[in-house]
């Protein structure tokens, strides 16, 4: 208390599950998230002045082979230096041109101006990272790519044909929760 103020937490008394359900990804300058002061939860999503859905500012549901998507994070400290470095990985099964040209957008995306991404639990919980505007304000860059996507056609009919695509980020906290309902991340597809 003299020094810092420390939070609690209290562990659910109830079953909690794991995986990942519903992946989003947005360009991080098309929406601004509202935050709220006390939980520091995200509330509310808007799209920017400039950005429309006509004009392609949406949440785009990647549909990845189900039970093959992974979130996870690892928090690491130097002196008072802190850094969470994020992985999220989903299977995309089929070898394509569609594939191809879907990475290649990822590619550009992560030369331009990052990823955002929304990643919803079966827990039910959602999460978002690469944001970088909040309360109408920009935010310390928050940059998510693709990097490390690996994949193949297999060698027996039965083996996985697709890719295995790999986000990475790297921010200094936990990534924010979205305390309000799917139905408004799913309104913007």
């Amino acid at each position: 208390m003299l020094c810092v103020t420390l939070k609690s937490y209290t562990v659910p008394c109830t079953a909690t599950t794991g995986g990942v359900s519903d992946l989003f990804i947005f360009d991080p300058s098309d929406f601004n998230w509202t935050q709220d002061e006390t939980t520091k939860s995200y509330t509310a999503l808007a799209l920017r002045e400039g950005a429309t859905v006509v004009g392609g500012a949406k949440m785009h549901l990647l549909k990845f082979q189900r039970k093959e998507a992974e979130f996870k994070f690892k928090h690491t400290l130097n002196g008072c230096s802190v850094k969470y470095e994020y992985d999220l990985d989903a299977q995309l099964p089929n070898l394509s041109q569609e594939l191809t040209n879907y990475l290649s957008s990822l590619d550009a995306a992560g030369c331009c101006c990052g990823l955002g991404m929304v990643i919803r639990l079966y827990s039910g919980k959602i999460f978002v990272i690469g944001e970088r505007y909040v309360n109408e304000k920009t935010i310390p860059y928050f940059e998510v790519v693709m990097n490390g996507t690996e994949g193949g056609s297999g060698r027996k009919m039965e083996d996985f044909n697709g890719a295995k695509v790999m986000f990475k980020a790297e921010y200094g906290r936990m990534a924010n929760e979205f305390s309000g309902d799917i139905s408004v991340i799913e309104a913007f597809q």
